[in-house]
């Protein structure tokens, strides 16, 4: 039977979910109704040039051609396209093109106006880079001819010429961000919940693995390679070497913590685990390898990328075999969940490497970014799942421990928390007072008031010790009717005090019942120089405490005899 709290909380999660439905409905319905009216702060003044260019390959000419085109023509071989401009605002007086790690030079009536070239560098090579430009063109510059040289060494992109447009800077820099606002926004919530699943890695030490870390590390990667690939990183940073390369290294750290993020949390066999700890290990040799590789001008990191990419292939593929071994031969729920969380990525993964082999460069993390937000939210949904049993199962292990290191009776400290502290302030090497004590005629007050008024005794005795030691010495219940007290302070005032201010509350105590309260007590304080031996102090202390005992016996039958007399 369904328990009746919870059918409520199923209701009114249902009510909440039907409210928020209903307020967005409403809110989009009012939005269209007013959409007349565009208040928006940047315009929108600005055209794409893409008709009626003049391509040119050497001798070879072609009229009449719309952009983007692709030509087919070696790497290293320059070619041009041109157009007239039109006759527009001149206002609308800035040039937006996209130079698809190519060089590019900018002519208007054949006369020099912007240059974009990788630099000549002395020691270390610096990376092609697809970048933005965007300049302002010279006054009068409607009906001009407008040309275009490109050059690039990367076969992708030889051939390659982009759409131009004119407009205001205002309004091109929005067709910049507009472009890129998608991925801009999956960037956002996974770099967000990147850096606090890594936060909480690092302040929830309970854990037994490295899941959380791993997996934010993951996220975060993955989100900086969707912000690189939106093409906005020019609007946060400047720099050649991120701007053409960041992308490139992300990959080889994503395949990384995915792998060490798949052997903390999926497989069960050693050997498996190994494997993907090899893997993690062969795309940090390939990050290095790639860094390596440009830094000496020897291979772009586009050029890498085609061994990184059989190797993600690779790794899918051997992932795959593995999850699906661990199902049939250990039943391995885990990898089954995982294998179904995988498949999503996969195929946006695939999707990627088809992207990338055919050169369609305008859909570059398309894919990945949908994927990457399905299989994230799951993982994410996934280990709330995970942190839930292991906060339950933390607070069961805080139980047993608690109850572990608790006196039934008292509810105060036993003897195996004694013996823990004990141990523990001896490895610190440091002085400390140990109070031994025992409850005198614990068997007369069982023998002639009930067991019920000797566990009473015990209990007040221990309320007393804690009132009156706290907060500078720990008490603990050892035996029956054995107690024991850890003090920091190893002052004779100090303790003085304190026993004092404990019998003090016994004697109170005692008026209000019918049985005496009487303690002995033994104290000594240890140093390891005076005792390296442990036992022979605390056999010295409880020494002391016997006598103590005995002499509180000789006290008792000495009033006993003179009260006969």
């Amino acid at each position: 039977m369904e328990d009746p709290c919870h059918k409520i909380k199923k209701r009114n999660a249902r009510v909440v979910f039907a409210l928020v439905t209903l307020f967005v409905l409403t809110v989009l319905f009012l939005a269209n109704a007013n959409s007349k009216e565009d208040l928006k702060i940047v315009g929108e003044n600005a055209i794409t040039l893409s008709e009626n260019w003049t391509i040119r390959v050497g001798a070879f000419e072609e009229q009449g051609t719309s952009l983007p085109v692709d030509l087919n023509i070696e790497p290293g071989t320059e070619y041009e396209a041109t157009t007239v401009l039109p006759n527009i605002d001149s206002k609308m007086n800035y040039l937006l093109l996209r130079a698809s790690m190519q060089d590019m030079v900018v002519y208007l009536d054949g006369q020099e106006i912007h240059r974009v070239e990788k630099p000549e560098t002395l020691g270390i090579a610096s990376p092609l880079a697809s970048t933005w430009v965007m300049f302002k063109l010279p006054r009068d510059f409607q009906e001009k001819t407008l040309k275009i040289i490109l050059k690039s060494d990367v076969t992708a992109f030889s051939g390659h010429v982009n759409k131009v447009m004119l407009g205001e800077s205002s309004s091109l820099v929005n067709y910049v961000f507009e472009q890129g606002f998608g991925g801009f926004i999956v960037f956002l919530v996974l770099f967000v919940m990147g850096l606090l699943l890594i936060l909480f890695a690092i302040f929830a030490k309970s854990f037994p693995d490295n899941r959380f870390l791993y997996l934010g590390l993951l996220v975060l990667s993955t989100s900086i390679w969707i912000l690189s690939e939106a093409r906005l990183l020019q609007f946060f940073i400047g720099n050649r070497y991120i701007i053409g390369g960041i992308s490139y290294l992300m990959v080889p750290l994503m395949g990384s913590f995915f792998s060490l993020y798949v052997k903390e949390t999926i497989f069960l066999e050693q050997w498996n685990k190994r494997l993907m700890q090899m893997m993690a290990g062969l795309y940090l040799f390939l990050l290095i390898a790639t860094m390596i590789l440009q830094v000496l001008g020897i291979s772009e990191f586009i050029e890498t990328m085609n061994i990184m990419m059989m190797v993600i292939f690779l790794n899918i593929i051997i992932l795959s075999a593995l999850m699906f071994e661990e199902l049939v031969k250990k039943s391995n729920q885990d990898a089954k969940q995982f294998f179904k969380y995988v498949s999503v990525l996969s195929v946006s993964v695939i999707m990627e490497g088809i992207v990338f082999y055919t050169n369609q460069f305008d859909y570059t993390s398309f894919f990945i970014r949908i994927g990457s937000l399905i299989f994230f939210s799951l993982l994410l949904a996934d280990s709330y799942l995970y942190f839930k049993r292991s906060l339950q199962s933390q607070k069961e292990r805080d139980l047993y421990e608690a109850l572990a290191y608790q006196d039934v009776l008292t509810g105060g400290n036993n003897r195996a928390a004694f013996e823990r502290d004990f141990e523990m302030l001896r490895n610190k090497e440091v002085q400390f007072r140990l109070v031994l004590l025992d409850l005198n005629e614990l068997k007369y007050i069982n023998d002639n008031y009930g067991h019920g008024s000797g566990d009473e005794a015990i209990k007040t005795l221990y309320v007393m010790m804690h009132d009156a030691f706290m907060p500078e010495g720990m008490c603990y219940r050892i035996g029956g009717d054995e107690f024991a007290i850890l003090m920091g302070n190893t002052e004779e005032t100090a303790i003085k005090i304190r026993i004092l201010q404990m019998i003090k509350y016994l004697k109170c105590a005692e008026n209000q019942v019918e049985y005496p309260l009487e303690v002995a007590i033994g104290t000594d304080v240890y140093d390891a120089k005076t005792w390296p031996n442990l036992t022979k102090f605390y056999h010295h202390v409880d020494q002391q405490m016997y006598a103590d005992k005995l002499e509180i016996k000789q006290i008792r039958k000495t009033k006993l005899t003179i009260a006969v007399k």
